[in-house]
């Protein structure tokens, strides 16, 4: 369970935390592309990239008959104990784990 979330059912023993590093995608070949100069712009390159990611693990749990969750976390409380560095933000969580008995 990520630190502050509620209703997490235990039975999931896997906790995915996505985390974007601002350092890698402000240093990188593609970053002469004008647009990425922009914060907005670099939030909807790093929104979309974790929403497909989640995506892809949410479509593996379901051929693997698992239940995966995606949701919020405490950001702020993750940084230190994940020993995030100050370009570095948590952003989102996923939950995977075994279907609550009479799920489906």
């Amino acid at each position: 369970m990520t630190p502050g979330q509620h209703g997490v059912s235990a039975q999931a023993p896997v906790q995915l935390v996505y985390v974007v590093d601002l350092h890698r995608l402000t240093h990188t070949a593609g970053f002469e592309e004008p647009g990425l100069h922009d914060p907005e712009v670099q939030k909807s390159y790093y929104f979309t990239d974790t929403g497909l990611i989640a995506g892809n693990v949410h479509l593996f749990a379901a051929s693997q008959g698992l239940a995966a969750w995606f949701h919020n976390c405490d950001r702020a409380r993750l940084a230190a104990p994940l020993g995030l560095g100050p370009d570095q933000r948590a952003l989102f969580a996923q939950s995977v784990g075994y279907p609550s008995e009479g799920a489906g």
